[in-house]
């Protein structure tokens, strides 16, 4: 059992679903580069900006290596936006989206592009819903047209929404019938007091079953606005091009009020005791150690990306080593696995240390490693080549995502949820490069605290 699993179980609980096809498969991602010294450098695209008189923000890069676009919608709404007793709304229009409108039918915006060789998607988190689209350049202006179209036209069958609900709500009982993921749930539950992060993007069934299909309308008018999204288009194409079809497209449809923001008005509160729960065991134990963090827009942001790999990202972090190593007593280790995940959010989020173990016997020891590394953090900071190792490995994921047309539209769509910026990440490599040990132990200090912590163990099943 590897530690990455338990991320893809995080990740989980903050939903993502395809439509109509399976993701592609990932670019090829070369390793970072060795040793302490050197960098991964990368020449930053060119971002092109504009805003339509309605208020749709639009973010382009031309990148000519392929003949082919990738066109992003990305709207500002995901389950912190949903009403504590409609979860799951924002999940629903991930699935209607692709039901019908007043001018194309259901099921016709996926099968047309992939009947043409392209690729679509759908992805709802806490923070926003992104429609994805990857097509030969060609069919730009025609990929706009049906983006605009399901922006406003969505029909809503009572019929269809019924269907939804019931895809929707089997892929809650798909999460629930998990005893990690149920765990996972919990731990978010305890964490955040107040907050909406408190729930995950998937919804909650009885949340569903209330919601009525005015319900979803209202949520639809509210958030599905022009003066609520951000076009993101990268590939191969022109800066003119774009613009006449977002014009076209686009411009036709009337800006709205701004919408709710229900999660400004349940911020969470500082964090001041610490938090312990057991939930129920599962097949592999686990303990989540879990520590509030500021938001991305914030600068410690970087300094605590750098600790988190630091801790637990690789094979060398300190975590993994710890846990993995053999006692020389017992010939054995204390764990299988162990991690470190930051969940980095618009709003302020969390980091989750994760150790994996099969041995009931061994819940104290491992609890007990973890909090002593991170304490070895916070008191002695990282040496220089760990503090190298983790700027280079950020780095060089960040250049490798830059070669292709979907990783550069998706990270203009995060940029602008995350800081209102979609030229935002080319800021990034330059922002971590200014860490320092000394910045990487202040942030450990300062929000890795022992009484800031949140702890949930998943014991082990004893049979």
């Amino acid at each position: 059992m590897r530690v990455f699993l338990v991320t893809l179980g995080l990740a989980l609980l903050s939903h993502t679903a395809s439509a109509q096809q399976p993701a592609p498969p990932p670019a090829p991602k070369a390793a970072a580069p060795a040793g302490g010294k050197g960098k991964a450098t990368a020449q930053l695209p060119k971002v092109e900006r504009f805003t339509l008189a309605n208020g749709l923000e639009v973010a382009f890069i031309q990148i000519d290596t392929a003949p082919v676009v990738a066109v992003q919608l990305w709207y500002h709404v995901g389950s912190k936006d949903e009403p504590r007793n409609r979860r799951g709304s924002a999940h629903m229009f991930e699935h209607m989206m692709f039901k019908g409108t007043e001018h194309v039918r259901a099921e016709a915006h996926a099968q047309s592009l992939n009947g043409i060789g392209g690729y679509v998607n759908a992805q709802t988190d806490e923070d926003a819903t992104h429609y994805i689209n990857t097509v030969p350049s060609d069919y730009l202006d025609y990929t706009m047209q049906l983006e605009a179209e399901r922006m406003r036209n969505l029909l809503f069958r009572k019929e269809m929404i019924d269907t939804e609900r019931e895809v929707v709500k089997e892929e809650i009982r798909q999460q629930e019938n998990s005893p990690v993921l149920r765990g996972l749930k919990r731990f978010l539950e305890i964490s955040f007091t107040k907050h909406p992060y408190a729930w995950n993007a998937g919804g909650d069934i009885k949340d569903l079953d209330a919601t009525t299909p005015d319900d979803l309308k209202k949520f639809y008018d509210a958030y599905y606005r022009p003066n609520n999204a951000l076009l993101v288009v990268a590939g191969k194409t022109t800066l003119d091009q774009v613009k006449a079809s977002a014009e076209k497209w686009f411009g036709r449809i009337a800006k709205a009020p701004e919408p709710p923001r229900p999660a400004k008005e349940a911020q969470e509160p500082p964090q001041t005791k610490q938090r312990r729960e057991t939930v129920e065991p599962s097949q592999i134990g686990l303990t989540l150690i879990g520590y509030h963090i500021p938001a991305a827009r914030e600068k410690d942001v970087y300094a605590l990306q750098v600790a988190s790999i630091v801790l637990g990202s690789g094979e060398s972090s300190r975590l993994k080593v710890r846990l993995k190593s053999t006692d020389p007593k017992t010939k054995q280790a204390i764990a299988l696995d162990g991690g470190v995940e930051p969940l980095v959010r618009e709003d302020p989020g969390i980091v989750i240390a994760v150790g994996a173990y099969l041995d009931p016997a061994k819940a104290d020891a491992v609890e007990a490693a973890m909090l002593d590394e991170v304490k070895k953090l916070a008191d002695q900071g990282p040496k220089a080549d760990e503090l190298r190792k983790a700027k280079n490995q950020v780095q060089a994921g960040f250049v490798f995502s830059l070669e292709e047309a979907q990783g550069l539209a998706e990270a203009m769509g995060r940029s602008w949820i995350h800081t209102g910026d979609p030229t935002s990440f080319l800021r990034d490599v330059d922002e971590l490069e200014k860490v320092s040990a000394a910045d990487v132990k202040r942030v450990v200090k300062q929000y890795f605290a022992p009484d800031k912590a949140t702890i949930v163990v998943i014991p082990p099943r004893t049979k």
